[in-house]
């Protein structure tokens, strides 16, 4: 079986999705979705000494106009990394891993990238190989297949598109969606079942849902066994129930 999940491009993911994406085989970025700046496409929580969260946010250029993910540019016109490395070295210094992962970010940080989902994909890949993943990534933008109207309709193009013959998904598991399309082309649809792990997080009580970063911090490469140990999947029935505002895929 050729499990694959589809997700849009986030920037520093949290557990959850970093999950997901250790468990397939492939991953298609869904680069061809909409930009919301109320997603978590260019933000991302951290810890910070205080007990508290802040965010690391990446400035893009607004247009005006609505915008496809492999459309929306950084602004570089603010030098928005040192404020970011900033931020990991005062709070995170202290953490047993702190200067291997510091070193992979700031590498990262140093290409520059024109793009917001080549810096997101970036810090996403270089994350999965210091924890030994070895999912594939493909571009949704890449893959040329058609583009049906409807949103159960689109993801199972893209899982076809790159040779799946099952779709790991989170969104079942939130929401009521409608998955007749895989059921009848014999898809199976496996719903992500996530229990956040709890670790030795710095400063204070323990806050759940920020930046997988946060995590590998404390265990390092021994996170990845955190990450598999916190997601289990079970199998979708049809539903007759559909979300179609929902443009997210969780």
């Amino acid at each position: 079986m050729t499990a694959v999940s589809i997700h849009q491009p986030n920037f520093l993911p949290w557990t959850k999705l970093m999950a997901k994406i250790v468990a397939s085989d492939v991953h298609v970025v869904y680069d061809t979705a909409q930009y919301t700046r109320s997603e978590f496409h260019a933000r991302q929580r951290m810890k910070n000494q205080a007990g508290g969260t802040s965010w690391l946010s990446v400035p893009v250029v607004h247009t005006g106009d609505l915008q496809l993910l492999r459309e929306v540019r950084v602004d570089h016109r603010q030098n928005w990394q040192r404020g970011h490395l900033k931020h990991l070295k005062v709070h995170y210094r202290r953490t047993p891993h702190f200067d291997e992962l510091y070193e992979l970010v700031r590498e990262v940080y140093r290409r520059d990238h024109e793009l917001l989902v080549d810096l997101n994909l970036g810090l996403t890949t270089a994350l999965c190989d210091y924890l030994g993943v070895r999912t594939r990534f493909v571009r949704a933008s890449e893959l040329g297949v058609p583009v049906p109207e409807g949103r159960q309709e689109r993801l199972l193009q893209l899982v076809r598109g790159v040779g799946g013959d099952a779709h790991l998904t989170s969104s079942g598991s939130t929401y009521a969606v409608d998955w007749s399309p895989f059921h009848r082309a014999g898809v199976p649809v496996l719903d992500q079942v996530f229990e956040h792990p709890v670790y030795a997080q710095p400063h204070g009580e323990f806050v759940p849902a920020l930046g997988v970063l946060d995590l590998l911090f404390v265990e390092g490469p021994a996170a990845a066994d955190t990450i598999r140990a916190s997601t289990r999947f079970r199998a979708s029935t049809p539903s007759s129930v559909a979300d179609p505002q929902r443009s997210a895929v969780r």
